[in-house]
């Protein structure tokens, strides 16, 4: 049931849609130009979007003959018959896949758009129907015991109202069906124009241009306040509280993000810029900050926006669409300004990348402002057209009327920029650079074209060529601040004063020409990806893939099929060589780890040899999978195989299997490792190595034990130097009078803190550990050292060194 609102109720729901638009546009145009530029766009997102209809695609281009009008007539439909409506749909859906023509095409259109608009129509009459019942159930007395003629009034006023809100609802998805079926055949037909750029219409100069599009405007502009009604239906209906509380959230949470957010966010950037270190590239660090925050901050506001729109109920399906037109055209215009700003625009001078001066960076500011406000309502009015569905005619002019606004947006910055500073007296401007003098021609050819094309009728070509100039200088810009950004770092990090090159000095013993050379070519490389990623941003719509060339390649060679095994002479022979070339690039790389990398580190032997046996495992893990899929063995083929071998596992292998597989788990557990002293089985010793296999352990006698791998994970082990290498040892002395205890300890504190091996931390303890029966003690003496297989010999030196302490003292033992 549609619920029913006091007028006042009504009215504030109203506003919900032009609130969330100025919102949005007050929040993006205080906190960027992009936000003026969604300014433009947010409106008609806020005022188009339609009923409970589904978003329907633009029509598309235009033909070269004379469309028929694709839009609904304005005459005031008659009744509708509603199953006859379903089936005259679905026969446009059968023959929709079917029709490439534009005529037929055009046809259809103007089927499923009639059907739409008397849906809407009889909806938007059940809907009045429903609210006149509202009123009239208003006016029912209800302080009073209602007699019986009021209550069978209101019985049937209710009634009315239940088979209202069927109808609404019946003729609502029935519209919104027809509006499906009208959005794919628009879709269609600018599918197939624009498959074919060099098709003509009329000219914009000639009488056929107006005629035809004057013929359309009548059904386009029927369309659009259908989808203004709509989407005042749907803010209408939109919970009260909730509506009001979305919005504001939203506002507030933008509000917040495009002014104080930002702004400390900015600041925060040009602060920690200096503090890293990096000389010469702070402030590309910077500005490449800033232009991502400028980017950021208007899209979030904008979009937190429509997210508080959203939950307050207040946007429809065709609005949330254009709401989400206006976010893109926000982030466009919010990217243009951002990026103009940091190269050129900025007003301080240590705040742009490259070096013009300050006159030309105020004109370029004020005609990027106009390029972004101008590009961004462009891609909002042709979104605007993909909602509401607007007939082919209205897509030609509009097509037309961006291309002209490109092109003069486009003359705009070239005057901008090629307009030089006033030469100094008696001297002549500076020159221009050539490069400046290339992207000029191409701007000014750009431009001709453009409109040359919309003159002679060419409006596709038009709007190619338009739209292609500021995608390409976007993606230039962009480029450009990423090469410099990368040219920047890395210089700093590989500098001569740089950490990295430091470090890299220090750890690798390479000269400061070495090391500069390895970050020139680190840096080469990424520019190079970079080009190609903008190359193929730019060439992506026309260009062709590699999956051409490399199948050309693959037909090398006959192949064998050995089940479902596809194997050919030149893959056995690749894969072999493959797996040699691994085997012995792992190798090799197992050896620089460890004659090279391992000695520079800090980490012990332990650590050392995991590192180093990891190396070579993935190395020759990677080869073997490498030299199978070059042989052609799949991962299925793998499976099978391994499989088979389980069976010979399970019988023969097992031990050596487990052996390897706690091999594996020692290193990377790590509970034992090379250099410590365990005991196992009841052998002592040194870890020497971690095998494959088998632990080679080194007794104290000097012999060599090698212990099965699976010893050390099944059974107990005693780690002596596990977790710390501290050991404890003992000193037991008995003291014969009871006047020479305190003398004792203090004598062995004494003794314990002038050795280097006793550790200070935790430091020597001295207690008494019982009482003999001539008044003397037994005392208990604690000392810590660094190193167990020092404690032996330790323990006896101090020994030896009580007796001459105690006996220089008169201590009687």
């Amino acid at each position: 049931m549609i619920p029913a609102k006091a007028p006042l109720s009504r009215c504030a729901n109203r506003l919900f849609p032009p609130l969330v638009v100025a919102s949005m546009l007050l929040v993006l145009g205080s906190a960027w130009p992009a936000a003026a530029q969604a300014t433009a766009p947010a409106k008609p997102a806020a005022t188009t979007p339609g009923p409970a209809t589904a978003a329907t695609p633009i029509s598309g281009p235009k033909p070269s003959q004379k469309p028929g009008p694709a839009s609904p007539p304005s005459a005031k439909p008659g009744p509708l018959d509603v199953p006859a409506a379903d089936q005259t749909l679905a026969k446009l859906e059968f023959l929709l896949p079917r029709t490439t023509k534009d005529a037929p095409l055009a046809g259809m259109s103007q089927q499923a758009a009639a059907i739409e608009a008397s849906a809407r129509a009889a909806s938007a009459s059940a809907q009045a129907q429903y609210a006149a019942d509202a009123i009239a159930l208003r006016r029912i007395p209800t302080r009073r015991r209602p007699t019986e003629v009021e209550e069978r009034r209101r019985a049937a006023l209710l009634a009315d109202q239940s088979a209202a809100s069927s109808k609404a609802a019946l003729f609502a998805g029935l519209a919104n069906h027809a509006a499906q079926d009208y959005g794919q055949i628009a879709e269609r037909r600018r599918e197939g124009f624009r498959g074919r750029v060099l098709r003509r219409t009329d000219s914009p100069v000639s009488p056929a241009f107006w005629i035809s599009l004057g013929d359309a405007i009548g059904g386009d502009i029927h369309r659009l306040v259908g989808a203004l009604r709509g989407m005042e239906g749907t803010a209408e209906l939109a919970p009260e509280p909730r509506g009001i509380a979305g919005l504001a959230t939203g506002l507030v949470a933008a509000l917040v993000l495009a002014w104080p957010a930002r702004r400390f966010l900015d600041s925060l950037g040009w602060k920690y810029a200096r503090r890293l270190g990096l000389r010469g590239a702070a402030k590309t660090l910077a500005v490449v900050w800033r232009i991502l925050v400028d980017v950021a901050a208007p899209t979030l506001a904008a979009q937190v926006i429509r997210l508080g729109a959203q939950w307050g109920g207040l946007l429809g399906p065709p609005a949330d669409q254009l709401c989400a037109a206006a976010v893109g055209s926000v982030t466009w215009a919010a990217a243009v300004i951002a990026l103009g700003r940091g190269l050129v625009t900025a007003r301080e001078p240590d705040r742009r990348l490259l070096a013009i001066a300050d006159s030309e960076a105020a004109r370029a500011s004020i005609s990027l402002w106009v390029v972004a406000l101008i590009t961004a309502i462009g891609f909002f009015l042709q979104r605007l057209s993909f909602v509401v569905g607007a007939s082919v005619e209205a897509t030609i002019a509009l097509d037309c009327a961006t291309s002209v606004a490109y092109a003069a947006a486009a003359f705009l910055v070239l005057a901008s920029f090629g307009r030089p500073d006033d030469a100094p007296k008696g001297g002549e401007p500076a020159a221009r650079a050539p490069a400046w003098t290339l992207i000029s021609i191409i701007l000014a050819v750009a431009i001709v074209g453009t409109l040359g094309s919309v003159l002679l009728g060419y409006a596709t070509l038009a709007a190619l060529i338009s739209g292609q100039i500021f995608w390409l200088s976007l993606i230039a810009a962009v480029t450009y601040l990423a090469l410099r950004l990368v040219d920047d770092v890395l210089g700093a990090l590989f500098g001569e004063h740089g950490r990295l090159a430091q470090s890299m000095r220090q750890l690798f013993g390479l000269s400061a020409s070495t090391v500069l050379q390895v970050g020139l070519l680190i840096s080469a490389a990424l520019q190079v990806l970079i080009i190609l990623a903008a190359v193929l941003m730019a060439l992506t719509p026309f260009g062709e893939s590699g999956q051409l060339f490399m199948s050309h390649i693959r037909l090398l060679g006959s192949e064998v099929k050995v089940g479902k095994a596809t194997i050919s002479p030149v893959g056995l022979a690749g894969g072999l060589v493959t797996l040699l070339i691994g085997v012995g690039l792992s190798h090799l790389a197992r050896r620089w780890v460890v004659r090279r990398y391992l000695p520079v580190t800090t980490w012990d032997a332990g650590v050392r040899n995991s590192v180093a046996t990891g190396v070579a495992y993935v190395g020759v893990a990677i080869a073997l999978f490498c030299a199978l899929a070059v042989t052609g063995v799949g991962v299925a083929q793998i499976a099978l195989v391994a499989s088979a071998l389980s069976v010979g596992v399970g019988f023969g292998l097992q031990q050596i299997v487990q052996n390897f597989v706690a091999g594996v788990i020692l290193l990377i557990e790590r509970p034992v490792k090379v250099g410590d002293w365990i005991c196992v089985g009841g052998v002592e010793g040194d870890v020497q190595a971690l095998k494959v296999r088998a632990t080679d352990i080194r007794g104290l006698d000097g012999s060599t034990v090698i212990v099965p791998n699976s010893s050390l994970i099944t059974t107990n082990v005693v780690n002596r130097t596990l977790g710390t290498r501290q050991h404890r040892i003992q000193l037991q002395v008995t003291v014969t009078k009871p006047c020479d205890i305190r003398r004792a300890r203090d004598a062995i504190v004494q003794l314990a803190s002038c050795r280097t091996e006793v550790l200070k931390s935790p430091a020597p303890q001295v207690f008494v550990e019982a009482l003999t029966a001539g008044g003397g003690a037994t005392l208990d003496a604690w000392v810590y050292v660094t190193d167990p297989r020092s404690a032996v010999r330790v323990r006896s030196e101090m020994y030896l060194a009580l007796v001459d302490a105690f006996e220089k003292a008169g201590i009687a033992m």
